[in-house]
């Protein structure tokens, strides 16, 4: 019976793995590609999400499991799934969903406060992520995303934008990257750059979910190892590439 039982673990564990492989192959050529991922904070409204995806949006859902990255973690995950984007520093978006405790101090005020919102609660609840092929959809996530997040936020009792993120239409960055897994490079308030091939690989690659597990951004080391770690996420992926990564 225990020998059927890691069999079958074992068997679970490798179908996993070609999942993620597979979502994260897609994630890299297709201009329909997206990923959508519930924040800790409204994990339990998963369900929610995965048929507002497949039934309201008419999305084919690819690929779909949870991440589990513990609260330390939480300032550099968004960090990373925001990669490029100005605000993670300047925090110029705070006035949209002021915290009760007061505006985050200190370096990366935007991701600060971004985690205080999306990884609200005392337990540490994993992401949830969807890869989805949006080819039939018509653009509609990107239509209907602002009331349903609305209804997410009501129903958790969350705060602001606090229950999902959807990355960005690819189609032309995927074409002028030629497929690289590359962040978006944007100033100011722009937070329109946060791309599937990016993202995919921040949160279904095992080094990546490894280094984001273990990063607290308030270690005097975070810093060096953060810029390793972006390093290597600002490169293109090399076909079979495995841990250990260089930021480790």
């Amino acid at each position: 019976a225990s020998s059927a039982a890691s069999s079958a673990a074992s068997s679970a564990a490798s179908s996993a793995a070609s999942s993620a492989a597979a979502a994260l192959e897609f994630c890299r050529a297709s201009p329909d590609a997206v990923v959508v991922t519930v924040w800790p904070t409204a994990h339990a409204a998963s369900g929610a999400v995965r048929a507002w995806l497949s039934d309201d949006c008419g999305a084919r859902i690819l690929h779909e499991s949870e991440v589990a990255i513990p609260k330390r973690g939480a300032v550099a995950t968004c960090m990373a799934l925001y990669f490029g984007e100005d605000w993670v520093h300047t925090n110029c978006w705070y006035s949209e969903s002021p915290l009760p405790e007061g505006p985050p101090k200190g370096p990366y005020a935007g991701a600060k406060w971004k985690a205080a919102l999306t990884f609200s609660g005392s337990l540490d609840a994993p992401l949830t992520v969807f890869v989805v092929d949006t080819a039939d959809t018509g653009g509609g996530l990107w239509h209907r995303k602002y009331g349903f997040r609305e209804s997410l936020r009501r129903a958790v009792g969350g705060l602001g934008n606090s229950c999902i993120h959807l990355t960005d239409d690819q189609s032309t960055a995927l074409c002028a990257a030629g497929g690289a897994a590359q962040g978006g490079s944007s100033g100011g308030y722009a937070c329109d750059s946060s791309y599937a091939f990016h993202c995919a690989r921040v949160l279904l690659d095992d080094s990546s979910v490894a280094f984001l597990g273990a990063a607290d951004a308030d270690l005097a080391t975070y810093a060096g190892r953060f810029d390793a770690y972006a390093a290597w996420l600002s490169k293109p992926p090399v076909d079979g590439e495995s841990t250990p990564a260089p930021f480790f």
